[in-house]
């Protein structure tokens, strides 16, 4: 390994002449992100190829859509903790990590009242499977939100060898107790059970185990809650319409149909993961630069992606038919919608520009772009999909994407550090 570092080292320095990027470090921490991404990228396969192989589509759309309400829930709390915590980690705060899961359970109440209310509201209905769902999902989604903050710790002390070695384990227990439950049996309510307590109980694990090894400290960070609240005021819009389609195509259509279209998303969905490890690498970063710097620099980087990015669309296309044929024979119907999804990989490298307004805090441009853009997605989601169904989704997706290109390039180049 030290032999093959010292000789991939001068390519790589050669290669920052063309980048303007620090591509050694890329390298280390991305080396490990994607050994860590790589494997819950397989192991997240193999649970759909179990899912879509295994369970009649009904089933696997009713699991989608209890999925995507859970998300929805999850936007009832501080969703972005995370970030803050990153970002003060990053600027030198020991103590963030305990203080932000502290604060993170105390505000998760809203969670379980959600997921009291929903089961209320499908039993009342008749609909026992949701309820018990629900009831399930309120229970046990505050302590997944806390506990999944220990990787924001490893994301802002850049410890990103630690965060793919000691986490290993984490992403296998749930796969393997879902795969096995799968197996078993088709009942929903009990996979989702299976999924919770298996992911609470990995996460809390893992929680226990930093916090031990890293002697970390109980200090309170003010500055990050604020700057927290500011951030999860903006992603409940992005949460909310994030999972709207699904939501909506379950409702209008069917359970059925958001299968269809879960499988549809899927390959896009783990695209957009590889490049969150991009951003992982990159925060820190930002928030050590001058904003002035990275209005000057980044703008090239983001183009160079945005090529690549556009290759790899072009190539899923092309290939998108076949690993169906392979993997999901049962879904020909996911083919097209999945092909014109591509598209919509184009909007990811825009993403870093956001990432420069978070790490700088930047509360203005986030709020206008979060808002505008999360409320034009759910209002052509709403008109859409009741009159063109799946393909409706599709069409409120690359239309919000098309407008969010322009928006936050715009934002980053009139943009003034504060």
């Amino acid at each position: 390994m030290r032999s093959l570092v010292e000789k991939v080292t001068p390519l790589l320095r050669w290669m920052e002449k063309y980048t303007k990027t620090d591509m050694l470090y890329l390298a280390k921490g991305g080396f490990w992100l994607m050994l860590g991404q790589g494997i819950l990228v397989v192991s997240g396969l193999v649970l759909s190829v179990a899912f879509a192989n295994l369970l009649p589509k009904d089933v696997y759309g009713t699991y989608q859509f209890i999925m995507s309400m859970a998300a929805v829930i999850a936007a009832f709390t501080l969703s972005g903790m995370s970030t803050a915590i990153t970002r003060s980690v990053a600027a030198g705060s020991e103590g963030a990590l305990r203080y932000g899961f502290r604060v993170q359970l105390r505000w998760s109440s809203a969670m379980v009242v959600a997921g009291g209310v929903l089961a209320v509201y499908y039993l009342l209905n008749g609909n026992n499977t949701l309820a018990l769902s629900f009831l399930i999902v309120g229970a046990f989604s505050p302590f997944l939100t806390a506990f999944g903050l220990t990787k924001s710790y490893f994301v802002g002390k850049r410890l990103f060898r630690e965060s793919a070695l000691i986490g290993l384990w984490r992403r296998f227990i749930p796969v393997f107790a879902v795969l096995v439950a799968i197996l078993l049996t088709d009942d929903v309510v009990t996979i989702v059970l299976v999924y919770f307590a298996s992911n609470v109980l990995s996460a809390g694990l893992l929680y226990t185990l930093v916090i031990r090894r890293y002697k970390l400290p109980r200090n309170r960070d003010r500055d990050m809650l604020a700057y927290s609240k500011h951030l999860s005021f903006l992603s409940t819009f992005s949460d909310i319409a994030s999972q709207a389609d699904k939501v909506l195509i379950f409702h209008f259509l069917g359970a059925a149909p958001v299968a269809i279209y879960a499988l549809a998303q899927l390959p896009i969905a783990q695209v957009r993961l590889m490049f969150k490890l991009l951003l992982s690498l990159t925060m820190p970063k930002f928030v050590a630069a001058k904003f002035e710097d990275l209005q000057r620099t980044l703008p090239r980087k983001v183009n160079i992606i945005l090529a690549a990015t556009a290759v790899a669309a072009g190539m899923y296309a092309l290939a998108a038919p076949y690993a169906f044929m392979l993997l999901f024979p049962a879904y020909p119907e996911s083919v097209l919608l999945s092909q014109v999804l591509a598209l919509s990989l184009l909007t990811i490298p825009r993403s870093m520009y956001g990432q420069v307004f978070s790490a700088h805090q930047m509360k203005r441009e986030l709020y206008v772009l979060h808002i505008s853009q999360n409320v034009l997605r759910l209002g052509l989601l709403v008109t859409l999909v009741p009159l063109y169904g799946l393909w409706g989704a599709v069409y409120a997706l690359l239309a919000t994407n098309l407008y969010l290109i322009a928006l936050t390039h715009y934002l980053f180049l009139k943009a003034r550090s504060r």
